[in-house]
């Protein structure tokens, strides 16, 4: 079941970065007290009362303004209104209301969608202005942002519009779906044109136009007697200048078809890894969802090496196809590590190289397809994973911390997809993230988890009061 989006919108600076902050509990956006801090769009996960939905900062709404990043601020802004399930209406409770104010009620008027009104900065307002009713959105919730006043109750607010669970998704899955794979990458990278070479038809629009996939397709098929579907999605581009407006979008609409699917494969252009392609592939990784990296358009490093061949001084040892091989072997592992610089949460993630338009690379994408949606679903005995810990932690010693050892005194697997560890420690204040990710690489080489991230839990407890809770 896809999570449901917020969308919290406004003028430039009245504190939506740091309403996104405070509702995500982390300090993501970048806030500072200047208009138009935030260019591109933020999006993480928020536990709202038990309720976890996907919370999106947008841009200052300017619409009068004509020049610089502005007009593509507020095309992204539309795109976060359209696609949202609730939005957050932010003002300013120190001014009176604005055109700009007025502008936007206007627009959020007419998407007869949910709307919170909040009035922020009220820490540093006199009183609470009466003023914002003008905007004929009702009493607004005063908050500040900075100091939390306020913020319980509008999660609670927020919590009552949301969609009640299973009700009103038009992207609902069943099991009649069976395997269900996600491809989702920036603009223009070859989604679909791939999603046609698995199919093996003109099932999906295909074009050398960035953006025309519009919204997210599903096509249902047999691969090898196992039923899948495939989740094509992109951004929407009718204008070249609308091209970070687009990108957003993308991953507006990637991050539901990520949270729909057992699979994801995340596909990046063979010119080179970039910033959206990380943003795209953490949200993967931290929805928990099993990752496959799929270099596209490999075919055109190939032409590139073997016109290199053809025009070397040395004809003769030049020629043949094994050395096109080798060095296509080379310029592969030169990529890889480029990925892994830059994606280096996904260190899990095997690495596959495709051409769409050479049908290459299918097979390879769906057979690990399938190998690590079995991966996720993977269940290790707890007789075993105790005796596998007793052996790490005797060949390899957790370091010292203040003079204090981390002691992993019993552990168990309570959840797949992803595999979740709870490990009861003495104290996991003890546990150094170094020591974490050499659990976590253990684990995967121990029970075979390729393609999938691993969650690990700590509770504190003595050996007794371990075994007691888990009985």
């Amino acid at each position: 079941m896809a999570k449901p989006i917020v969308a919290i919108v406004g003028k430039p600076n009245v504190g939506k970065s740091a309403l996104f902050n405070r509702l995500t509990r982390r300090r993501i956006a970048v806030v500072e007290d200047v208009p138009g801090v935030t260019r591109d769009r933020l999006y993480a996960d928020a536990d709202l009362n038990g309720r976890i939905c996907s919370l999106v900062d947008t841009g200052g709404f300017d619409p009068m303004e004509k020049t610089g990043l502005v007009p593509q601020v507020v095309q992204q802004t539309k795109f976060a209104i359209n696609e949202a399930d609730v939005i957050v209406f932010v003002v300013d409770a120190r001014e009176e209301p604005s055109a700009l104010d007025f502008a936007m009620a206007d627009l959020l008027r007419v998407t007869h969608k949910p709307v919170v009104f909040v009035a922020n900065k009220v820490d540093a307002a006199k009183g609470k202005p009466n003023a914002h009713f003008e905007l004929g959105l009702g009493a607004p919730i005063f908050v500040s942002a900075v100091h939390g006043h306020g913020v319980a109750e509008l999660e609670d607010r927020i919590n009552e519009l949301l969609p009640p669970p299973g009700e009103g998704d038009e992207e609902e899955v069943t099991e009649d779906d069976g395997l269900r794979i996600a491809i989702v990458g920036r603009p223009n990278v070859g989604k679909s044109a791939f999603t046609n070479a698995i199919l093996g038809e003109e099932r999906c629009i295909v074009s050398e136009v960035p953006g025309t996939t519009r919204d997210a397709v599903d096509t249902s098929f047999t691969w090898q007697g196992e039923r899948v579907t495939l989740i094509d999605t992109a951004g929407m581009r009718r204008k070249a200048r609308v091209k970070h407006a687009l990108e957003y979008y993308s991953v507006l609409r990637a991050l539901r078809a990520i949270d729909r699917a057992d699979v994801v494969v995340l596909m990046v252009d063979a010119g080179g890894v970039v910033e959206q392609d990380a943003k795209i592939g953490g949200y993967a990784h931290d929805a928990g969802k099993p990752v496959i990296i799929v270099v596209n358009k490999w075919d055109l490093m190939e032409e590139e090496i073997r016109k290199g061949m053809e025009e070397a001084a040395d004809q003769r040892k030049a020629r043949g196809d094994k050395e096109l091989k080798r060095r296509l072997r080379l310029a592969q592992e030169d990529f890889t590590r480029i990925v892994r610089a830059y994606l280096p949460f996904l260190d899990y993630a095997p690495v596959i190289f495709a051409s769409a338009l050479k049908k290459t690379g299918v097979k390879e994408v769906m057979d690990e397809a399938f190998l690590v949606a079995e991966h996720s679903a993977r269940r290790v005995p707890t007789s075993q994973l105790n005796t596998f810990l007793i052996q790490v932690q005797e060949q390899h010693p957790p370091p010292t911390v203040k003079g204090k050892r981390l002691k992993i005194r019993y552990a168990t697997q309570p959840e797949v997809k992803p595999p979740t560890f709870v490990l009861f420690v003495n104290d996991p204040e003890l546990m150094h993230f170094s020591y974490a990710r050499h659990l976590e690489n253990r684990l995967r080489e121990r029970f075979g988890f390729e393609g999938t991230p691993l969650r690990l839990k700590l509770r504190a407890s003595t050996g007794k009061e371990a075994r007691e809770e888990m009985m």
